[in-house]
């Protein structure tokens, strides 16, 4: 049924996928000069004194949108358990593909680029991918939890 807890824990991770594809994952500022670096689901851009160049970041917006569209179709999967649980745990694995493509943007590319001893801050895209994956794994637990319930209705009859 749609009512259930983990329709709302899935439209969550939808939502927060939502959110990774359209605002600012990461960033970072130099105190000393006017460079920084802004990591989004589409670009990361260098803006240095000298201009702007920037790297594509892409693959986090494809997987976000994969990852967003497997949570609603799995919404509108209620009926069929075991096939939500299989839909859970392969979106728990794009979710984890978007946060390590986030990381790897973050360590290997934004870090190096002026500064290194300045981290940066992480911004509110980065912490919706975080919550997607806890939502997406309660969800998934629940599912579980009414999968286990109807098996044991089942062997009382």
């Amino acid at each position: 049924m749609l009512q259930r807890a983990q329709t709302i824990f899935m439209a969550v991770v939808a939502i927060c996928m939502g959110v990774v594809s359209s605002t600012t994952i990461w960033s970072k500022a130099s105190a000393n000069t006017n460079e920084r670096v802004i990591l989004n689901a589409i670009t990361m851009d260098q803006i240095k004194t000298t201009g702007t160049e920037s790297i594509s970041s892409i693959f986090i917006l494809i997987f976000a949108i994969i990852a967003g569209l497997i949570a609603i179709y799995s919404i509108s999967q209620f009926k069929n358990r075991k096939l939500q649980m299989l839909l859970g745990a392969v979106n728990s694995m794009f979710i984890a593909i978007v946060m390590g493509v986030i990381f790897y943007y973050i360590f290997k590319k934004g870090m190096p680029a002026f500064d290194p001893d300045v981290e940066g801050r992480y911004e509110l895209g980065f912490y919706a991918g975080g919550a997607a994956l806890l939502a997406n794994m309660i969800a998934n637990r629940f599912i579980r939890r009414d999968e286990n319930l109807v098996r044991s209705a089942d062997r009382m009859r």
